[in-house]
């Protein structure tokens, strides 16, 4: 008995000392987001630039750290994507200066599942015990 007890009590110390790691963990979650929303963002020397062809279309992508990308599609082929890189980097740029990341998506709750159908019993009777019987085929 007195076994039992003291397994049960380590049980819930351990159960509350995860419930507040959880908390903490939590806890500074939300203040690493806040500190991340109050800081303008760091330029950085990083920046990668994608360039996809097919036929007479490219489509130019440009990522930089910690910054969501941005896509581009250009009429023409890899001449007029080099041609309008410059620009759409100095584009990105400033789209990244003013809200690096895009909003994170607000999606409605799913509606509640509805109720299964209660099951009735059959009010059906049993059939005849002459008909319950299998017919001989031999």
């Amino acid at each position: 008995m007195a076994e039992e007890k003291a397994k049960e009590k380590k049980t819930k110390a351990v159960v509350k000392v995860e419930a507040q790691a959880e908390t903490q963990v939590e806890a500074q979650a939300e203040v690493k987001t806040e500190a991340e929303k109050s800081e303008p963002r760091k330029p950085s020397d990083e920046l990668k630039v994608v360039i996809a062809l097919k036929g007479d279309r490219a489509i130019v992508g440009i990522q930089s750290p910690d910054c969501d990308p941005k896509f581009t599609t250009i009429e023409g082929g890899l001449t007029a994507a080099l041609a309008q890189v410059p620009s759409l980097v100095v584009s990105a740029n400033a789209q990244w200066d003013a809200n690096p990341l895009n909003p994170k998506a607000k999606m409605p709750e799913p509606p509640p599942a509805p109720p299964a159908p209660a099951r009735t019993q059959s009010t059906r009777r049993a059939a005849p015990a002459a008909d319950r019987v299998q017919p001989s085929m031999f």
